[in-house]
């Protein structure tokens, strides 16, 4: 019996089997034209899966990027910790940890989620300034700004593949449904052209586990 297509099936099957039925329509005398009229909705929903797993790679790539400026925005966060420490082992009347880190350290900091890590790195910077701009610790302003900048605009481009990949994926969802109907067309209109039993013929059969193991035995032997 004829296999049919549902949306349960990957693309990879939507394709295999639609490429194999196209096949045996052209080998078969009159039955070209159900070839033709399916091969345009296999090559878009092919370009629609392949557009997929390009964006979800970028969207990959996305994520590593932000865990990378992430990293650089946590490395910054420890140096002007053990700076202010530092300076407040040499100053110890002009104490400035605790007010960087008004919270008893930087360890909770870095367990925060994307965006808030960056906004509280925002709000050490803003401590920092307030220190003047004569202060030791304003050498560390402007990196600090280009590790919070890095980690937003990751943030954002992360945010921004995502929807890529909802789009894409739903496109190519569209594609699969497309590609089921022409199926399920072309199946009904050889039916009315050849007959149920030779229609069959020109669509990928389901296979039962019997006939299975009947083919392997016959190519183990």
């Amino acid at each position: 019996m004829a296999r049919q297509l549902n949306d349960s099936m990957s693309s990879e099957v939507h394709i295999n089997n639609s490429l194999r039925h196209s096949r045996s329509c052209k080998q078969t005398k009159g039955a070209a034209e159900f070839a033709n009229k399916i091969d345009p909705f296999i090559s878009v929903l092919d370009e629609k899966h392949l557009e997929t797993k390009k964006v979800k790679l970028l969207q990959d790539n996305a994520y590593d990027d932000l865990l990378f400026n992430e990293g650089g925005l946590d490395d910054r966060i420890r140096t002007i910790s053990d700076a202010a420490k530092q300076h407040d082992r040499e100053n110890p009347a002009q104490s400035v940890y605790k007010l960087l880190f008004p919270n008893g350290g930087y360890s909770s900091i870095l367990r925060y989620s994307f965006a808030k890590k960056a906004d509280a790195a925002e709000e050490i910077k803003e401590r920092i300034k307030s220190l003047g701009a004569e202060h030791s610790l304003s050498a560390q302003i402007t990196p600090l700004e280009e590790n919070i900048a890095k980690v937003r605009s990751s943030l954002s481009a992360l945010q921004q593949a995502k929807t890529n990949v909802r789009t894409a994926v739903a496109n190519e969802e569209v594609a699969q449904a497309n590609l089921r109907k022409q199926y399920e067309h072309n199946y009904l209109d050889a039916i009315k052209m050849f007959g149920k039993t030779f229609a069959n013929r020109l669509f990928p059969q389901t296979v039962s586990k019997k006939k299975i193991e009947e083919i392997e035995e016959t190519v183990d032997a």
